[in-house]
Order: structure tokens, then C-alpha cells, then sequence
């Protein structure tokens, strides 16, 4: 029960900062880096996060209801979670250097990024972590 509440909070905490992440990037100057980038806003930014939600979430309703193989569903969209924030951290890093980005931006991307990198990795240490209960061992002293 431990283990399942804390795959519960991790993967709602990532939720969070992903939306948060998504969100912050789109008020960005990096909005205005592609044809298909979102501004803030707009409805492509607010299907965007509810794609993200659904991703999210989908899979959780299902694992909460019992079914205990969607964890590894979950590892993998907690993987690309983890890729995504990687990505978003180079990106934010690369940009800095060519466009004026302003440090408030600049300070949330990076923070979310690091954040939502350290929750993913949580994730797995909680979701794949062995259980606490002693195991006896039959080894002779």
C-alpha cells in the first residue's frame, strides 16, 4: 500500500511539472523558435497539456484499479518524462546563448527541469525498489 501511494504521488508531482513545464515554456522566447512551437494561450498549448494529462493519467486510473503490469507502462512514460526533461534543459541551455531569454525564464525552466528529472528518478526508486520485509537467509555463519 506504501509503494502504490507513493507511485500515486510521484506520477501526479510529474504531472504537475511537466504541465508547469510545458506552460512556463510556452510565455518563453522559446515559443517563437518553430512554426509548431505553442504560444501561451493559444488551444494548441491547452490540447497539448490535456494530452499530457491524459498520458499521465490514463495509465494510473488503470494501475490504481488493480492492474499491476501498468506499472511498466508507467516506467515507460516516466522514461520519456525523464528524456523530456533533459531535452528541455539542453534546449533552454543552447537557446541562452543565441536568443535573449530573460533570467526569470531561464531560472523556472532550468528549476522545473532539474525538479521534474529528480521526480522521475524517485519514481523508479519507489516503483521498483524491493519490499521492506526481512528476508530470512539460510547461509551458514
Amino acid at each position: 500500500m506504501k509503494k502504490r501511494i507513493g507511485i500515486l504521488t510521484a506520477t501526479f508531482l510529474s504531472a504537475i511539472l511537466f504541465c508547469a513545464l510545458l506552460t512556463i515554456t510556452s510565455m518563453s522566447p522559446l515559443a517563437e523558435t518553430g512554426k509548431h512551437a505553442n504560444q501561451f494561450g493559444s488551444v494548441e498549448m491547452w490540447m497539448e497539456l490535456g494530452m499530457v494529462l491524459l498520458f499521465y493519467l490514463f495509465p494510473l486510473i488503470i494501475y490504481t484499479a488493480g492492474l499491476r503490469m501498468m506499472k511498466f507502462v508507467l516506467a515507460l512514460f516516466c522514461g520519456i518524462g525523464l528524456l523530456a526533461n533533459s531535452f528541455f534543459l539542453v534546449f533552454a541551455l543552447i537557446m541562452a546563448e543565441f536568443k535573449e531569454i530573460g533570467w526569470v525564464y531561464l531560472t523556472s525552466i532550468i528549476g522545473l527541469c532539474i525538479a521534474g528529472m529528480l521526480v522521475h528518478f524517485i519514481w523508479f526508486l519507489i516503483a521498483f525498489r524491493p519490499s521492506s520485509s526481512p528476508k530470512e537467509t539460510n547461509h551458514p555463519i
